[in-house]
């Protein structure tokens, strides 16, 4: 086996191992939930199994014995002659974690060291039934022209396999004679590879002989079978490195960007036969935008799937009974968020168990289950993905909220007496601010929620609040759908173009001359029956004429924040551009795009620009 194919193997099982390896820690937290659950009994013995017999395949011989242990262990639970108890449990969860450790000193092609004895040891089950030793004689030839059933080709591996002992090398294998029906189907082929990697003494020695000893003990397909076998559909989806997609993503983009410019070119010319070529090159570019963000599209279960386990150890180390419930596991998300979502997420359902769920028996006096509940679920609304992490627990008390901001200086009590509910539970977003009486490991030393709030901006989302006292919070985070392609408000403020988020814009009116004003130093609108904060994005709103202002009123959040500007140009598909390190840390600005008509547009990051607690930040002055 050369070096290059030698790599592709291995790569091949590191892709397949992970994904496999990823679903399992889902599957043994819902196999600890329900023992008695057989299908997900034989889901996580699958997994064991398959993991083993790649492993084998590459001489991976630790990797091999780990994952023979645990599948021994979980066989015994599957025949019904152990009960999976905590400390199997535990044991199983450490081997998964032992194993991911394994693939990742696969991946740099470090020498894996064997499993420790202790891990070992704890996997086995507190009474071990004696092994059936198979008869050492082949098996007779059956009435049926030479075929075999089930247990005679169980016994043949046994007799070639199962009796070697410790330490010796299984013997050669020995020809099968040539029958009419001698394919083997797939539980067959699971105990050929129990047979070459479990029952030997040698693992390694036995993943040596492969793929060789293996076709000598599969007898040669007749001309039916192997027209049959011809017949099977072929693969449907095949497996593409994540920067050729990136490229394709960044073309599909730029041809979004030349669409723009032949329609503006078009509009503006008025000729028939132009007009028709740049409908059909729209119509085309949308089917491949949609085509080319569909392959970068990924189920957020991948991504729900590793919080089961976390919750769990999160949960036992709190000395809490909790439930993870999740919900729309199948809404895809942009794979590039896919990862960048993972650490908000995981803090936030740290808060939720740390601060929000109560002690069994505080929930007990209050009438509730001991068992606490949390919900991770995943939704489209529009243009973006929601996600919301909700909690049965003691709620946020708005008073407190209120007395802390005041005790640690983020506000002073002037204005802690303003702040409606809505706004008091924006105050856990603030640098350093929290209500634990105690400093807790879980929920993170001086690291709050507003580097949350503050990963998720850019990502071009926004967190929401919500909650009632005593019976539970939630938080929810947006985001939008994909973040290479964005659809955009494109607005002009006198000469300058600016690009506004078409996930945050709510409604556009005409602003009357009167309906603006000052309150607190701070311009705002009366429109529906409340003051709307009017956004400045460029210092020039008091310079503006009477006639021809235009409000577009944008959410962020639970505020509402009004943006001037001279005119609205419509929407569009933008690719959005950075803009190099000068203009890192300005506020407000998230990039810059190129419009139709050859123009540079500035990309607004909304978020950015609103400040905590409904207070705007001071815009960025730009000039020129």
């Amino acid at each position: 086996m050369n070096a290059e194919f030698d790599s592709e193997l291995r790569q091949d099982f590191l892709v397949e191992a992970g994904e496999l390896l990823q679903r399992l820690g889902e599957q043994l937290v819902g196999l600890e939930a329900a023992p008695g659950d057989g299908e997900l009994l034989n889901a996580v013995f699958r997994a064991f199994h398959t993991v083993k017999g790649g492993a084998g395949f590459l001489a991976l011989e630790p990797m091999v014995v780990l994952c023979h242990h645990a599948e021994d262990l979980l066989n015994e639970a599957r025949n019904g002659k152990v009960v999976l108890g905590a400390v199997h449990m535990d044991a199983l969860l450490e081997a998964l974690d032992l194993l991911n450790d394994m693939m990742a000193a696969v991946s740099t092609e470090a020498p894996l060291d064997m499993p420790p004895p202790a891990l070992l040891q704890s996997l086995l089950p507190g009474a071990r039934p004696a092994p059936v030793v198979a008869p050492a004689a082949t098996p007779a030839p059956s009435a049926d022209g030479g075929a075999i059933d089930d247990s005679e080709f169980e016994a043949l591996l046994d007799s070639m396999y199962g009796s070697a002992a410790p330490g010796t090398v299984a013997p050669a294998a020995l020809p099968v004679a040539p029958a009419a029906s001698a394919t083997i189907d797939d539980d067959e082929f699971e105990a050929l590879l129990d047979a070459l990697h479990g029952k030997a003494g040698q693992p390694a020695a036995a993943a040596a002989m492969a793929p060789a000893a293996v076709a000598e003990m599969v007898a040669p397909k007749p001309a039916a079978a192997t027209a049959a076998h011809h017949a099977a559909p072929a693969e449907n989806s095949v497996r593409v490195d994540t920067a050729r997609l990136d490229l394709l993503v960044n073309h599909a983009g730029e041809l979004v960007l030349v669409r723009n410019r032949l329609l503006s070119l078009a509009a503006r010319h008025g000729s028939e036969v132009l007009a028709a070529a740049a409908g059909e090159l729209d119509r085309v570019t949308d089917e491949l935008q949609n085509a080319v963000m569909g392959m970068r599209m990924q189920p957020v279960g991948r991504l729900f799937q590793r919080f089961p386990r976390i919750v769990r150890d999160l949960a036992r180390q709190l000395g809490k009974d909790v439930e993870l419930v999740l919900e729309g596991e199948g809404t895809d998300l942009d794979r590039s968020l896919v990862e960048a979502l993972a650490d908000p997420l995981i803090h936030l359902l740290r808060n939720a168990l740390d601060h929000g769920v109560e002690q069994p028996a505080e929930r007990e006096r209050a009438g509730k289950p001991r068992k606490g509940r949390v919900c991770l679920s995943a939704s489209q609304r529009g243009e973006r993905i929601v996600i919301a992490v909700r909690d049965d627990g003691r709620g946020m008390d708005p008073a407190i909220l209120r007395r802390k901001a005041v005790e640690k200086g983020v506000i002073d009590a002037a204005q802690a007496s303003r702040l409606s509910e809505a706004e008091c539970y924006e105050l856990i977003f603030r640098p350093g601010f929290s209500t634990a009486a105690a400093v807790s490991d879980i929920s993170g030393r001086g690291v709050g929620m507003d580097v949350v709030k503050t990963r998720v901006a850019e990502l071009g989302g926004t967190l929401q609040v919500r909650s009632q006292l005593g019976h539970g919070s939630e938080l929810e985070l947006t985001v939008p759908l994909t973040l290479a392609v964005l659809r955009v408000l494109m607005v002009r403020v006198g000469t300058r173009l600016f690009a506004l988020p078409m996930g945050n814009v709510e409604e556009v009116f005409e602003l009357d001359a009167d309906q603006d004003c000052l309150l607190d130093g701070r311009l705002v609108a009366r429109h529906r029956g409340r003051a709307l904060p009017l956004l400045d994005l460029a210092g020039w709103a008091a310079a503006m004429v009477a006639a021809g202002r235009h409000v577009v009123v944008l959410h962020i959040g639970h505020q509402r924040l009004g943006c001037l500007v001279h005119e609205v140009l419509g929407r569009e598909d933008v690719i959005v551009k950075p803009l190099g390190p000068l203009f890192d840390g300005v506020p407000g600005i998230a990039g810059a795009t190129v419009t139709g008509d050859g123009r540079l547009a500035l990309v607004m990051d909304l978020a950015g620009l609103a400040g905590d607690a409904g207070q705007l930040s001071t815009s960025p002055q730009l000039t020129g």
